[in-house]
């Protein structure tokens, strides 16, 4: 019906005007709107978009998920010695706690222990993109709001990394010892670490030559993340974990604050929109329909993993009991990385089980869609979202006083 060219306007305006819909008509996310409208016009609806128009797209994709997971890096906050080491330690400790939650359903459920593994490590992570563009979206502002990006950061880099360690497990193309699976995943994860830090290396050498001119330093960073992202399909290691770890190292070293960041909600939604759209447009509606209780239950049991870690370590970095459940509810949005991750896996691995798929793809469609209106509540809990604070006199709409567009 559409050319390729037709289709990608469409996505573009269509996705537009979801989001906008969403967001000033019932003041929900407007990564709402996009995953919504790729609904209506995936394979759950119209069709328009199909898998093949999706597989095409995948180079676009993983330059998405790449410019998205730069960001989230950059935008972990520094912070000294101590509390660095208590936030990445209370990191672990979530991360942990919620996959070890998961994992004792999955296998309660009956899946062997390997599929429940990789289901539990999937289920880990946070959505990056969905956090960006919300806190974009509400201004969110403030100390909170810099934890939350960085637990998204740590729940990231553990999930990506063991995901990457599981697969080596789960991939039976090739008869290889365990010794040999491990050295291969350790490998790969060594290769990400030294990518994120050339990729960083080169931006930092080209931000102090350029000085801070915008336009070409954003080409920087696009060329530095295309480049990346292909060396790492080249390799063929993870195309994830090098760009987190490449946007927390630019942040970290970068203290005279030269490099001027592109932004994923601002100077790049382009590839936000693309990315939310074909993302629903992916996912089929009947996982849900068909799966809506189990993936009720993951969800609830994640929410509950995350939220009693936070509890636990909630002392050592500064939270309150209230702040904690509003920590654990932004948390909770899931990624269209993991669907990425899935079906990348299920191409490598033939004994996923369908029913594990079935109800990993109806919680990620679940998250997906409740996701950015957790994180939304979260940063007003925080007391942080300073484009949703409501005026004094009632009746009054809220002023807009600032905040990231």
């Amino acid at each position: 019906m559409f050319n390729s060219i037709q289709l990608f306007g469409l996505v573009l305006l269509g996705g537009l005007a979801a989001g906008e819909i969403s967001r000033r008509l019932v003041a929900l996310p407007r990564t709402t709107g996009y995953v919504l409208f790729g609904l209506l016009v995936g394979q759950s609806g119209l069709n328009w978009v199909t898998l093949l128009h999706i597989e095409s797209a995948q180079l676009f994709i993983d330059l998405a998920l790449g410019l998205i997971l730069f960001e989230l890096g950059y935008l972990v906050p520094r912070s000294a010695s101590q509390d660095g080491l208590n936030r990445l330690l209370a990191g672990c400790v979530l991360s942990l706690l919620a996959g070890v939650t998961l994992l004792l359903i999955f296998i309660y459920w009956g899946f062997s222990t390997g599929s429940a593994l990789f289901a539990a490590a999937l289920c880990v992570a946070t959505s990056p993109a969905i956090t960006i563009a919300t806190c974009s979206d509400v201004g969110a502002k403030g100390e909170r709001t810099g934890l939350l990006y960085t637990m998204v950061a740590i729940n990231g880099a553990v999930a990506f990394a063991a995901v990457v360690l599981l697969v080596t497990f789960l991939v039976d193309t090739e008869p290889m010892s365990g010794l040999a699976r491990i050295s291969s995943a350790l490998g790969s994860i060594v290769g990400s670490i030294v990518l994120g830090g050339a990729c960083a290396g080169l931006v930092l050498l080209g931000a102090d030559r350029l000085d801070k001119q915008a336009e070409h330093q954003h080409l920087l960073i696009l060329g530095t993340i295309v480049l990346g992202v292909g060396t790492a399909i080249y390799l063929g290691i993870s195309v994830f974990l090098p760009m987190l770890i490449f946007g927390i190292l630019v942040s970290t070293i970068d203290r005279e604050r030269k490099v001027i960041a592109i932004r994923i909600a601002s100077d790049a939604r382009v590839f936000l929109v693309i990315t939310f759209v074909l993302a629903g447009a992916a996912l089929d509606i009947a996982y849900l329909r068909d799966y809506w209780l189990e993936a009720v239950l993951i969800a609830a049991v994640r929410f509950a993993g995350q939220l009693l870690a936070i509890l636990l370590w909630r002392k050592s970095i500064g939270l309150t009991a209230r702040e904690s459940f509003f920590l654990s509810l932004g948390l909770q949005p899931m990624s269209s990385i993991a669907l990425v991750l899935l079906v990348n896996t299920q191409m490598l691995y033939s004994g996923m089980d369908p029913d594990l798929v079935g109800m990993l793809m109806a919680t990620i469609l679940l998250m997906q869609l409740f996701g950015p209106l957790a994180t939304q509540t979260a940063i007003r809990g925080f007391g942080e979202a300073t484009r949703l604070i409501p005026s004094v006199k009632a009746g009054v709409p809220a002023k807009n006083i600032g905040g990231t567009s």
